[in-house]
């Protein structure tokens, strides 16, 4: 259905009304047929409560008196000089760009006016030239109702597209969200397993001061944990910025040496090797390498524990590669980390520019590599 007129539109309809009343009623009458008149009073009279109607939401008969208007003024059209077409033409306009209305019966009403017109050019007969230019005003208004809904239906799909792109966005928040919170709590309760069920084999083993550094440990691994959980809950609380720092290389540098030193912390073994010159890191490649390194790590933990870890980093002209394996346990399953975190790890990886991410078995070894560009 088309939008209800606005105040301005009804003021404009009553102001075209008047001046056609006046025209028709006053300077031709004289002149014209009665049923000239008659036709053109109902013309300029259904125009007006057409839009009466479609102010206060009668659709139907809005459609109703538009197409009453339609036909009386394009009967009356060529016997008024062409005046009576005014309302026909504004009313047929209407009549097409009205979305209720299918198309094939907006084109069903411009022909039955034309013929309506040249109809009322027989009965009152009128010069060829007058006739044509009077089917050229019914046409341009039906070409008018055309441009109009087409221009409306424009706007509902660029309002629907928008909608679309504002949910498919939510919904990549919510998921990278749901990443950085799998990693965080995997990594940390992951860690304090560990580290208190060797607090609980050493108190039974008498060694009271190695089981507190453990508890100690463990402590310090809650509260790293708290404060990462906090930070990806604050995302959920504020947009996260599209413009965040680049990430200098020696803060990367550091960042990827606590996630090494807490893996030995928690009991494990592991070796970091640098390859070529580090450069700067735009911050969703960096943070989405130091979560692949700590999954990883988290895996390695979980399903080859004790297994020495090898990390390694190689930059690049454009590119940073970061690879990760272990050796396989001989209980470990064949395709480790089956949750969800190293699918959150292609997922992030997808999303970023020249990002890759595979993992699985190689020569007996578990290889996680991650890749992604730094141009």
């Amino acid at each position: 259905m088309n939008a209800r007129p606005t105040r301005w539109s009804l003021v404009l309809t009553a102001l075209g009304v008047a001046l056609l009343a006046w025209w028709l009623f006053g300077l031709n009458a004289h002149r014209a047929a009665p049923w000239v008149i008659g036709a053109a009073a109902v013309a300029v009279a259904a125009w007006l409560a057409r839009t009466i109607a479609a102010a206060t939401g009668a659709a139907r008969l809005a459609r109703t008196l538009a197409l009453v208007a339609v036909a009386a003024g394009a009967l009356a059209s060529a016997a008024t000089d062409g005046t009576a077409v005014i309302p026909a033409a504004v009313c047929l306009m209407v009549f097409v760009a009205d979305d209720g209305v299918p198309i094939v019966a907006g084109a069903a009403a411009a022909l039955g006016a034309v013929a309506l017109a040249a109809l009322g050019a027989v009965i009152a007969p009128v010069s060829l030239p007058a006739l044509l230019s009077v089917v050229g005003a019914l046409l341009l208004g039906c070409l008018g109702g055309l441009s109009r809904r087409q221009l409306r239906t424009a706007e509902r799909q660029a309002a629907l597209l928008r909608e679309r792109d504002a949910a498919a966005r939510a919904e990549a928040e919510r998921v990278a969200i749901a990443r950085d919170l799998h990693d965080v709590l995997a990594h940390t309760l992951g860690g304090l397993v560990l580290q208190l069920d060797a607090a609980d084999a050493l108190l039974e083993a008498g060694d009271a001061a190695s089981a507190r550094e453990r508890v100690v440990s463990a402590r310090e691994l809650a509260g790293a944990g708290l404060g990462e959980a906090r930070r990806a809950v604050a995302a959920l609380r504020e947009p996260r910025a599209d413009d965040a720092p680049a990430v200098a290389p020696t803060a990367f540098a550091t960042a990827l040496d606590e996630l090494v030193r807490a893996h030995r912390a928690l009991g494990g073994s592991a070796t970091l090797r640098t390859e070529g010159i580090a450069r700067t890191l735009p911050s969703a490649a960096a943070g989405a390498l130091e979560r692949a390194l700590q999954e990883a790590l988290s895996n390695a933990r979980r399903h080859a524990p004790g297994q020495p870890v090898e990390v390694g980093l190689a930059w690049q002209d454009d590119v940073v590669s970061l690879t990760v394996s272990n050796p396989v346990a001989a209980s470990a399953p064949a395709h480790a980390g089956g949750g969800y975190g190293l699918i959150g790890m292609r997922e992030r990886f997808a999303g970023l520019a020249g990002g890759a991410a595979e993992a699985g078995v190689r020569d007996g070894r578990f290889v996680v590599g991650v890749r992604a560009d730094v141009s």
